[in-house]
């Protein structure tokens, strides 16, 4: 009887060292996560509509477009601001990359650190304040359309703001800094 004890036990270990081996040598692999910012449907429209708005500003420029196309007043000073940003875009970009320009809940763009502008030489501080004048001036007038276009938008046009920040945030290069809910400037 003490045999088949000392038997069982010896079984017993054995299969205890080659479960911990087996579990020991497998391996799990962790599928890949990736977190993916989920646009709000208010974001999707404000997106919906800038595009809207760009796709105009490329008919107008295109060869397709003949020079038939008819555009109001109001709506061809929107088009040229769309085109504006598209012109600065690389500008903005690279002083955005220096520093010198962060993004805003405003959806606006702001100088990060006037100090630091401060030290530059004149003519690069001018054309700085230049820029970043006429980005803003394009992105305004951008988002005052976007707000008229929509009764939704006109009665909570902060709303538009943060959706316009959040997509330049997004097409904004990592590395740059913008304002976040503390009204600090971090980085990308």
């Amino acid at each position: 009887m003490k045999t088949d004890y000392m038997e069982w036990k010896i079984y017993f270990k054995i299969s205890i060292l080659v479960l911990l081996i087996g579990i020991t040598s497998c391996t799990v692999k962790i599928p890949d996560i990736k977190i993916t910012g989920e646009k709000t449907a208010l974001e999707n429209q404000v997106l919906g509509e800038y595009s809207k708005i760009k796709e105009d500003a490329w008919m107008v420029a295109s060869e397709r477009g003949g020079g038939k196309i008819k555009i109001t007043a109001d709506r061809k000073e929107v088009v040229e601001a769309v085109r504006d940003r598209e012109f600065l875009k690389d500008d903005i970009n690279e002083l955005k990359l220096k520093g010198y320009l962060g993004e805003t809940p405003s959806g606006l763009i702001r100088i990060v650190d006037p100090e630091k502008i401060s030290k530059l030489e004149k003519k690069e501080k001018n054309l700085i304040e230049l820029l970043l004048k006429k980005e803003n001036k394009a992105r305004t007038l951008i988002m005052q359309r976007i707000i008229e276009t929509d009764a939704k938008f006109k009665s909570s046009p902060k709303k538009v703001y943060q959706a316009f920040f959040l997509m330049n945030l997004e097409d904004s290069p990592e590395n740059t800094y913008y304002k976040n809910k503390k009204n600090k400037w971090v980085k990308k």
